[in-house]
């Protein structure tokens, strides 16, 4: 009797039903405006450089709440293709990221409309009505405070990629109003806005060059680069790595050409002003990297994410929730380099970005998970280095041949860290408790 007596203190048992991430068809039929509305939120998505298999996997879901679960949908980086059975002829749309870059209040603004469609709360009529509202709302700072971000992010750079010492870190800042300035004023879609990144880097590296001939610049590529950071095609090259993988080859392929051409574009702005200024290679191309432990990179973390948050317009309170996944994904990137070396080190820096970035967008206030991913992205090795290593080996200046080599594997390790990010936060959206209101979007 005693030993049964003890038996009802046994452990409960875990719950471990799998919830379905298919979504709920809310609405019995669709009506009349809902092809429009998917075209609309396509085009907004792709605006704010949303990989196309996850653009594919939204819209089905979008289309199945609302009343449609056969709808026909194509996406490709630019271009998107809408047909609804009850429908005479497919929809399609082009989609140019209205007002120029991408903006992090808009992103989040297009995401919510997204989580009111999957819970019925709006039409598909309110639905485009609200998107088109959003895509003309002007930006939520004004000019002086996005270019005093763009600086602070520069200066935060300057000390996470190389260390900077304070006088190299003051004219990164300098330099990087003077690009958030530049970025602003030119109009989006003009021929001024194409060569805008070729531009930008020729002129910078005139000043820079310049000044480290006459010693005022000790390591000008701690100077040159940081500004660039947001031109930097680091999150282009790791989203056309991780469509190729999931299938789309189409996108895959055509976002690498273009970060691929991104790179050389701003490499070869590099090299001219290094033939005009006429400053040795070997003095105006080498950069070291802070030690292992260092703390600055820390510190630049925190000022990347503020002034990110600023130039950007990141939605109230989303500083806290980017400094915090920027803090994880640079972490583990660290963690990464101690463990297997700097070329796999971005398999779990991209990991645990992946996974606390979904974990975080379910938190009250919180931004969408792309909204932390751009940023992380210029914080991990491709973008940055690969800009480095071109504009070293095109004049042999501290160039390793190992070093290309290990910028595609680094590309490789991101991407698959981000794939596996995202199938494991799937696992754990199916098990989580339904009290957790995580999102699948």
């Amino acid at each position: 009797m005693n030993a049964r007596r003890r038996l009802p203190l046994q452990l409960q048992r875990l719950n471990l039903r799998k919830r379905s991430v298919e979504a709920q068809q809310v609405l019995e039929s669709p009506s009349g405006e809902l092809q429009d509305f998917l075209v609309a939120l396509g085009s907004a998505l792709l605006s704010v450089g949303t990989a196309v298999t996850d653009i594919q996997s939204t819209l089905k879901r979008v289309a199945v709440a609302l009343g449609s679960p056969n709808a026909t949908l194509i996406v490709f980086p630019t271009l998107i293709f809408v047909g609804l059975p009850d429908e005479k002829e497919t929809r399609f749309e082009v989609a140019e990221p209205l007002g120029g870059e991408v903006r992090f209040d808009r992103a989040a603004r297009i995401y919510r409309v997204v989580d009111q469609a999957l819970a019925g709360r709006i039409t598909a009529a309110q639905g485009k009505q609200d998107i088109r509202q959003l895509m003309v709302k002007p930006p939520r700072f004004p000019f002086l405070v996005r270019v005093l971000g763009h600086g602070i992010a520069s200066g935060g750079v300057a000390l996470v990629l190389l260390g900077a010492d304070a006088l190299s870190l003051l004219y990164a800042l300098i330099l990087g109003l003077l690009v958030g300035v530049a970025k602003l004023v030119i109009r989006p879609g003009t021929y001024a806005a194409i060569l805008l990144p070729v531009a930008t880097a020729f002129a910078l590296a005139v000043i820079v060059f310049t000044l480290a001939r006459t010693v005022v610049v000790t390591e000008p590529l701690q100077v040159l680069i940081p500004p660039l950071v947001t031109l930097l095609p680091g999150a282009v090259l790791t989203t056309g790595v991780q469509e190729l993988a999931a299938g789309d080859m189409v996108a895959g392929a055509s976002r690498l050409v273009s970060g691929i051409m991104q790179l050389l574009f701003l490499a070869f702005g590099i090299l001219a002003a290094l033939a005009v200024t006429g400053t040795p290679a070997a003095t105006a191309l080498v950069a070291s990297q802070p030690a292992l432990g260092a703390f600055q990179p820390w510190v630049g973390v925190v000022l990347f994410s503020v002034g990110v948050f600023l130039y950007y317009c990141g939605p109230r309170r989303s500083v806290f929730y980017l400094t915090a996944v920027l803090l994880v994904a640079y972490g583990g990137q660290v963690l990464g380099a101690f463990l297997t070396g700097s070329v796999f080190s971005g398999f779990v820096g991209a990991l645990a970005l992946t996974v606390v970035a979904y974990l975080v967008q379910s938190l009250p206030g919180a931004p969408p998970a792309v909204v932390c991913f751009l940023p992380a992205f210029w914080l991990l090795v491709p973008g940055a280095t690969g800009l480095i290593r071109l504009a070293q080996g095109a004049t042999g200046a501290d160039f390793d041949a190992s070093s290309v080599t290990n910028l595609l594997g680094s590309i490789l390790s991101i991407a698959l860290g981000v794939l596996v990010g995202t199938a494991l936060y799937r696992q754990l959206y199916t098990i989580a408790p339904a009290r957790w209101r995580l999102r699948l979007v």
